[in-house]
C-alpha cells in the first residue's frame, strides 16, 4: 500500500490558494497605506490652502480671487471625500483578504493532516504487514526444526 497522491496534490493546491490569498492581502495593505498616504496629503494641502487664505483676508482681493480660492476649496474637499470612500472601500477589500487568508490557511492546514494521517495510515499497515511476515517466517522455522 502506498501514500495516496491526492493529499499531496491537494495540499499544493491548497498552499498555492494560501500564497495568493497572502498576495492579494499584501497588495490590500499596500493600497489602504497609499490612500491613507494620500489622505494625509490632501489634509496638509487643505490646512495650508486655509491658512493662505485667512493670510489672503487682510489683503485686498478680487472678486474673481475669492471665488477662485472657493472654488478650489471646495474641489480639494470633495477630492478628499473622494478618497475617504476609497479608503473605506479599501478597508473592507483589506478585511475580506484577512478572512480568505485566514480560509485558505485552515484549508492548507487540513489538506496537511489528511495527508500526514494517510501517511501514518500507510505506516502502520506496512508495520502490521512486516510484523505477519516475521510471525509466519518464525512459525515456518519453528516447524522446520521440529
Amino acid at each position: 500500500m502506498k501514500p495516496r497522491s491526492c493529499w499531496s496534490v491537494l495540499a499544493k493546491k491548497a498552499k498555492d490558494e494560501e500564497e495568493a490569498a497572502q498576495h492579494a492581502l499584501s497588495e490590500a495593505r499596500k493600497r489602504v497605506e497609499q490612500l491613507r498616504a494620500s489622505r494625509q496629503r490632501m489634509d496638509d494641502l487643505l490646512a495650508d490652502y486655509k491658512r493662505r487664505a485667512l493670510d489672503n483676508q487682510t489683503k485686498l482681493q478680487t472678486m474673481a480671487d475669492t471665488t477662485n480660492s472657493r472654488q478650489f476649496m471646495l474641489n480639494l474637499q470633495e477630492l478628499v471625500n473622494r478618497v475617504d470612500k476609497d479608503l473605506q472601500v479599501a478597508l473592507a477589500a483589506l478585511e475580506r483578504a484577512k478572512v480568505t487568508l485566514m480560509q485558505a490557511t485552515q484549508q492548507r492546514m487540513k489538506m496537511e493532516a489528511m495527508q500526514e494521517k494517510d501517511l501514518a495510515a500507510v505506516e502502520t499497515w506496512q508495520r502490521k504487514r512486516d510484523q505477519k511476515e516475521m510471525d509466519s517466517l518464525g512459525l515456518t522455522l519453528y516447524n522446520l526444526k521440529a
